[in-house]
């Protein structure tokens, strides 16, 4: 289509844009009552004078299948599904997000089965979903999280855009999704950040620079005993030291610590 205009309907019916203009059911009939029409190449009267009105209820099956038709609602089923099955993936045990993001994302592809979709576009969002995940555990200072969030936009753009549908999604679904996506992936990714560079309170790595007390001596090459948070510990040390010198734990080696006088103490 290069041009377009906007006409009211009789002047669609003077430029033979339309062939009749109906004001009920009852008068469309009327009007197409006797008029000739091809049907598989052949011509065909129309008798409906006497034709009756019989209106038929969707079933169930056809209810739902009428409501996931609509491009909107399958892609926010999809990208529900998907944030749900990455959370329950991230946080094993909490089941909900698993349980209603695997229903959402079953829902979204049987949107799909019914919707023209662009292949192009499902990959584009694909790699871009991809780029958000790899964003949490690589160290690319945001550069893939940018170009998931710009892969998935054109491909949440691009999903519905084919030769034989118009059907298109709303933007503001998209750049909302988007948002929300990229908006929960770099937070994640900050608190993953977060945690790596916390200070470990268990294992082995959490006492390292644990203070403790002195409660039998230790002199170089010969253990002694130290309390450290509330537990009593074998300790080698590199220099005498008496009870009730405070220490600081340098090592852990197996179920001995290495200790050294506290600076200051």
């Amino acid at each position: 289509m290069r041009e377009s205009v906007s006409i009211t309907e009789q002047e669609a019916l003077a430029l033979n844009v339309i062939d009749l203009i109906a004001t009920s059911r009852e008068d469309l009939l009327r009007q197409i009552h006797g008029r000739e029409v091809r049907v598989q190449q052949r011509p065909v009267k129309l008798q409906v004078a006497n034709a009756t009105f019989v209106e038929r209820e969707m079933r169930l099956k056809q209810k739902v299948i009428n409501v996931l038709a609509n491009p909107n609602v399958a892609y926010l089923l999809m990208m529900a599904g998907i944030l749900g099955l990455y959370v329950e993936f991230t946080h094993p045990g909490l089941f909900f997000p698993g349980v209603a993001g695997a229903i959402c994302l079953l829902l979204g592809f049987a949107a799909l089965q019914v919707l023209p979709i662009n292949y192009s576009g499902l990959a584009l969002i694909l790699l871009g979903l991809a780029l958000l995940i790899a964003e949490l555990f690589l160290p690319s200072f945001g550069t893939l999280g940018v170009g998931g969030i710009i892969a998935f936009v054109l491909g949440s753009l691009l999903l519905f855009d084919t030769a034989e549908s118009d059907l298109t999604l709303d933007p503001s679904i998209v750049y909302a999704a988007a948002g929300t996506l990229a908006a929960f992936t770099f937070l994640v990714g900050f608190l993953v950040t977060r945690s790596q560079r916390r200070k470990a309170f268990l294992g082995q790595e959490g006492m390292i620079g644990e203070v403790g007390e002195v409660r039998e001596p230790i002199e170089p090459g010969k253990p002694g005993r130290v309390l450290v948070r509330g537990e009593y510990w074998t300790a080698l040390a590199d220099e005498p030291l008496g009870v009730g010198t405070a220490v600081e734990v340098t090592d852990v080696q197996g179920l001995r610590l290495r200790v050294r006088r506290l600076s200051g103490k």
